[in-house]
Order: C-alpha cells, then structure tokens, then sequence
C-alpha cells in the first residue's frame, strides 16, 4: 500500500466530486457508490464512468492523490483499467504530472489530465504533449 496522509481521502473524494460535477454538464456519469452497482466494470472500480444516453460507455476515469501516484497503484489498477476495453483517463495533482508521464508509459491511456485547487475551486487540465 502506498502512503496515504490524513487528508488525502478527503482530497480524492473533493476531486472525483468535482469532476462528476464537470462531466454531468454533457454525460451521465456514475461515480462510488454506483460503480458497485454496475456492470461494465467486470469486478474493477474506477472512479467515475461516464455514458451516454443509451447507458453506452464513453470512458473511465481514476483520480489519483499526491501519494497513489505509484508504480504500485500503476500495476495494481490503471493496467486493468487500461484493459477493459474503454478509453481511460487518468487525473492527477498537478505536482505529481511528470512522474504520471513516466509511469503511464508503455500504458493504453486515452488522455492524462492533472488538477489544482483555486481560488474558484478545482481546476482541471488536460496534459498536451503526452507522448505514451
């Protein structure tokens, strides 16, 4: 297990919350505890998966915290996301972007994205140049 500090929880659960927020705009979206329910995961449990109207998959999401961006949590999760046959996207703090590239490589991401805290909220970025 990776070293996780008090408040990163809190921070994941304030993330995911966010983006579900950002997405719901245009998808529909099932984030914990819906995921559980579903079955288009076949056992796994990103955080958030997102639909369209026809309950169709578009792509998963996992967020990640300052201390699950890992070679372990990379192996343990984002390969079996990056193999069920969705596109995946992956959200990290923006501190831990370069080590993300570094670990995604050789992985079948669709798009890597990082977050920071504002003023105005959490702020999501999608990464250019991602040469995985």
């Amino acid at each position: 297990m990776y070293r996780q500090s008090i408040h990163e929880p809190t921070e994941h659960d304030q993330v995911v919350a966010a983006r579900v927020k950002q997405l719901e705009l245009l998808y529909r979206v099932l984030a914990d505890p819906d995921i559980i329910k579903s079955d288009h995961t076949k056992g796994l449990y990103p955080d958030i998966i997102v639909m369209n109207e026809k309950n169709n998959v578009l792509f998963i999401e996992e967020v990640e915290t300052e201390g699950s961006v890992t070679k372990k949590v990379r192996n343990e999760r984002w390969i079996n996301y990056s193999k069920l046959g969705y596109s995946f996207n992956l959200i990290v703090p923006k501190s831990q972007e370069a080590k993300a590239k570094q670990l995604l490589n050789g992985l079948n991401i669709h798009k890597l994205y990082y977050y920071k805290h504002t003023s105005i909220g959490i702020r999501f970025r999608q990464v250019s140049n991602l040469n995985i």
